[in-house]
């Protein structure tokens, strides 16, 4: 039996349960048996990136992690009753984000056939239940394609029947935001067409535009009683489905508001408006602009984020049949583009069974930076390129799935060229040692070649000097560290760098002499050789013992030349000194004929 002070000293340790104290106490003396758990809940990575790609999960995949719920009793050991049951629900944070089991189970797949391909996938949970094995189970979070904090509750109920429960959150994506438009994307309702007034059919369309982040998420933090979105019809003299149509929505103040133009704000990242269709049949281009510089277009737009779409008006719905008037595309050419400016043409079809459907049968074959969307529109901001005409082909299908394709060009002006200096593209030169020839090409990219080549300030190692074209070379007369500045000049533009060279001591080996035979001479003819050596210290003194009559050595360059006065075979030494350091020696002989 615990005597008080043993109690107290093993509850503040942990070590025994309050069941435990009784069961002793009332049953003689008996072993305690602790009856509160705990539980504990991890994750393997609580950061997981958004899954864009939406794919689906895997165990050590970028989308996937693990979890694992560990339960002990209050003693610290495993519960290993694998009856106990353990309950782990999403409770919190992110609409999406689904657990798995991956185990392998049967029953948490789906198993189905697809034109004669079976194909297994895990199911995705809400809450999954698990059996401790060893007091440790595990299963599987999978991030979604939205950023945000999802949270995971485990519990389970102990042997006092108490409820233990742990969570963990785990971070989708990053926690941050710019706050700043990014895009503006439309999300038509089901059907991208309404009826002209007066045709008996839905005169208004229901128009919704996402406005997103940098990482495609949508933006909830704009200031309050500001409007984020223009919206506007954009007038085309080719088709009077435009004339008189309208928008109508709802601007931050609560108002309602109509118009060819409006200015709405979004809830959650999302505004929605209305479109009505005027008198006449056609194609309807609507514009949304949203201003990433203070997501206000209220004051002015500085920095334009925008998209386009077309609605058909129609006078009659869609049919299956043919149709009496045939399908045409009306749409000559879209309008000239130029470089850098935001730019939005609206392609047209006549005839067939609207909606219509358009694609682009040569892709790449627009300016860069424009693209056409399914409802004919091509917009972007063309950049780059060169100037021209950019031929492409463009299909239209209608409602019955009859489908006409037209060759059409865009007028391009390119950005004119704007004239850039070269870059010095090294900032370190190799190494030279004195006495020794040393070259080195400098190089520079960019700008407008050919360049020209200076140095501005600093000193190059003495005996070194620098080309117009860029050429270091000379023989270093002096050893340590230099710093100096380059200049590069290409079509009037210059850049300048400071550049560094170490010159290393003259070495102390000899030179080597190289020339091993003397070419023959005859009495009184004019007789020249050179003499050759490698290694050794710049530059080289030569000397020699004694040469035949008429013939003198040039002690600066080797050189033996004159007019011998005698025949005969004569044999010298000639000594090379490199540097005035070390010398050496070898023994030549000459043959002079009478």
């Amino acid at each position: 039996m615990y005597d008080m002070k043993t109690i107290k000293g093993l509850l503040l340790a942990g070590l025994i349960g309050t069941s435990g104290i009784l069961g002793g106490c009332g049953g003689g003396g008996g072993a305690a048996t602790p009856s509160y758990w705990t539980i504990d809940v991890r994750a393997d990575a609580t950061a997981l990136p958004i899954n864009i790609a939406n794919e689906g999960p895997s165990i050590g995949g970028r989308y996937t992690t693990t979890l694992y719920v560990e339960v002990k009793d209050s003693a610290g050991r495993p519960i290993s009753n694998s009856n106990e049951v353990i309950g782990c629900s999403y409770v919190g944070g992110l609409d999406s984000g689904p657990l798995y089991y991956l185990d392998g189970d049967p029953d948490h797949e789906t198993t189905e056939t697809i034109d004669g391909v079976e194909y297994t996938y895990p199911n995705a949970y809400r809450a999954v239940t698990l059996s401790p094995n060893a007091g440790l189970a595990s299963f599987h979070f999978l991030a979604s394609d939205v950023a945000g904090p999802a949270t995971i509750r485990c519990s389970v109920t102990d042997a006092g029947n108490v409820v233990q429960s742990d969570e963990v959150t785990i971070q989708v994506g990053s926690n941050t935001s710019s706050g700043k438009v990014s895009q503006v994307v439309f999300d038509r309702s089901s059907q991208n067409y309404l009826f002209v007034q007066g045709y008996n059919g839905p005169t208004q369309l229901q128009i919704q535009v996402d406005v997103v982040d940098e990482a495609g998420q949508p933006i909830v933090n704009f200031p309050a009683g500001v409007n984020n979105l223009q919206l506007r019809i954009v007038p085309d003299p080719a088709s009077p489905a435009d004339d008189n149509a309208t928008l109508r929505g709802v601007d931050a103040y609560g108002q309602a508001v109509a118009g060819a133009s409006i200015l709405v704000r979004s809830t959650n990242g999302q505004a929605q408006f209305t479109l009505v269709s005027g008198s006449a049949a056609g194609a309807i281009l609507i514009e949304a602009v949203s201003d990433r510089a203070d997501n206000d277009v209220g004051n002015g737009v500085t920095e334009a984020i925008y998209n386009y779409v077309a609605i058909s008006a129609v006078t009659s719905a869609p049919t299956q049949g043919p149709t009496a008037t045939p399908l045409a595309i009306g749409t000559a050419n879209p309008p000239d583009a130029v470089a850098n400016i935001p730019y939005g043409a609206l392609l047209e079809a006549t005839g067939g069974s609207a909606p219509y459907t358009w694609s682009l049968v040569t892709p790449g074959a627009l300016p860069t930076g424009l693209s056409l969307n399914t409802s004919g529109v091509i917009s972007g901001t063309p950049f780059g390129g060169t100037d021209g005409t950019y031929n492409f082909v463009v299909q239209v299908r209608d409602a019955q799935g009859t489908t006409l394709q037209k060759q059409m060009a865009i007028k391009y002006t390119a950005p004119t060229p704007v004239p850039t200096a070269p870059m010095i593209g090294v900032s370190t030169l190799s190494a030279g040692t004195v006495g020794t020839l040393y070259n080195s090409l400098v190089t520079a990219t960019g700008g407008t070649a050919p360049y020209t080549w200076s140095a501005v300030s600093g000193t190059l190692p003495p005996g070194l000097s620098l080309s117009a074209s860029g050429v270091v070379s000379g023989i270093p007369t002096a050893a340590g560290n230099y710093t100096f500045v380059l200049t590069v000049t290409g079509a009037g533009l210059s850049s300048s760098r400071s550049v560094t060279m170490t010159v290393n001591p003259a070495s102390t080996a000899a030179p080597v002499i190289q020339t091993v035979s003397l070419p023959a001479g005859k009495v009184l003819t004019a007789y020249t050789a050179q003499l050759n050596a490698v290694g050794g210290t710049l530059p080289y003194t030569w000397t020699v013992d004694q040469l035949p009559a008429g013939l003198a050595l040039n002690a600066g360059t080797g050189v033996i030349d004159g007019t011998p006065a005698a025949a005969g075979t004569f044999t010298f030494i000639v000594t090379a000194t490199g540097g005035g350091i070390s010398s050496s020696t070898k023994a030549l002989t000459l043959t002079i004929s009478p």
